[in-house]
């Protein structure tokens, strides 16, 4: 009797403690992967929280981008190409006359200070767009500089003034000396760019060919001065427009003739660009 007594209780602990094991064995592991499904379901209901927050900000992000390429395409058709460079500098001449200037130095650098491609938003057109600086020196009054920079402003072309020096005049009273430095923009595309060089390359080609079939004909009156123009550019060491005056007088001395200023300033300003 003790011994089937003894036998049951047996069976019963090992019962038990089977069922204790499988337990804590099985409910262990699983209570486990429950928190860490727990933790993952929290972190990804934080991130979607998180996209949610960003998308909700879609709307403002596209209209402000929107915004943006409507201010760069209005800025882009206010840079003049590069064959407008002329048109800018006289029209920023003439305005400063205008609002009565009276204008010391206007000194406009036919070499570029910088340049950078950009993206055209609405066409995806490659532009090359450089920076020239202009140094000019000014007498006037502050109402009329102040006026001068209104109507700048709201030109056609864009153009940055950065440098700005005012001094009194010791000579006449209540008048002040300007003194700033102007940045004019230029733009071309890249397809452009290429075109022009390999047109370049065709008239050289061109000239070269010429030269050597009619060596016995004497060139006629435009390409002899273009070449004296280009001796004087080289003779004289010109660096900067103020010194077409040199040409100027070079060309006056070599043929007795006075020059095409505008020809002349075409070909300086071809040179400085390429250094």
């Amino acid at each position: 009797m003790d011994k089937q007594k003894n036998l049951f209780i047996g069976i019963i602990a090992f019962v038990f403690l089977s069922c204790a094991g499988w337990y804590f064995m099985y409910f262990s592991e699983l209570n486990n992967s429950l928190e860490n499904m727990s933790n993952s379901y929290n972190q990804l209901k934080s991130e979607k929280n998180k996209y949610s927050q960003i998308k909700n900000k879609f709307p403002s992000i596209e209209k402000e981008w929107k915004g943006l390429k409507v201010e760069l395409t209005a800025l882009i058709n206010k840079i003049p190409t590069d064959t407008q460079f002329d048109n800018v500098t006289k029209m920023l001449y003439s305005l400063m006359e205008k609002n009565k200037l009276a204008i010391d130095n206007f000194n406009p650098s036919l070499a570029p200070l910088d340049e950078k491609q950009i993206i055209a938003p609405e066409t995806q057109e490659t532009l090359i767009v450089e920076k020239y600086p202009i140094d000019v020196e000014l007498r006037g009054s502050f109402i009329d500089f102040g006026n001068f920079l209104d109507q700048l402003a709201f030109s056609n072309y864009y153009l940055t003034i950065s440098n700005i020096q005012i001094s009194q005049n010791s000579y006449t009273e209540g008048e002040q000396k300007i003194s700033f430095i102007s940045y004019i923009y230029t733009k071309n595309s890249s397809a452009d760019i290429g075109i022009t060089q390999n047109n370049q390359v065709y008239t050289s080609a061109s000239s070269i060919a010429d030269n050597t079939t009619s060596s016995s004909v004497s060139t006629d009156t435009e390409l002899t001065n273009e070449e004296i123009i280009i001796e004087a550019i080289q003779n004289t060491g010109a660096s900067s427009i103020a010194d077409i005056v040199k040409i100027i007088e070079y060309f006056k001395e070599k043929t007795g003739k006075d020059i095409d200023q505008d020809l002349a300033i075409t070909l300086l300003r071809k040179k400085l660009k390429n250094i």
